[in-house]
C-alpha cells in the first residue's frame, strides 16, 4: 500500500547511493513523495535534486525538515 502522507517532506541522502540509473553524492537533497512496503521491505521514493528518482530504504536518508518515523 502506498502512503502519502510524507509527500513533500525534504531529506538527504545520509551515504552515498549507487544505482545503474547513477549516483547520489552524500548529504544530497531530495524530495519525498510516497512509502511503500513491498515484499517485506520498506521503501521510501525520493525525488532526488540531481534530476534521479529512487527507491531507498529509511536508513540511507536523512530528514531535513519535518518528523518522521517508520516502522
Amino acid at each position: 500500500m502506498i502512503d502519502l502522507s510524507s509527500k513533500g517532506i525534504r531529506c538527504r541522502a545520509a551515504r552515498e547511493i549507487r544505482t545503474n540509473w547513477g549516483m547520489v553524492t552524500t548529504s544530497t537533497g531530495g524530495t519525498i513523495q510516497y512509502e511503500i512496503e513491498n515484499v517485506g521491505r520498506y521503501l521510501i521514493l525520493v525525488d532526488w535534486d540531481n534530476g534521479l528518482s529512487l527507491n531507498v530504504s529509511p536508513s540511507e536518508i536523512e530528514v531535513i525538515d519535518g518528523d518522521l518515523s517508520w516502522h
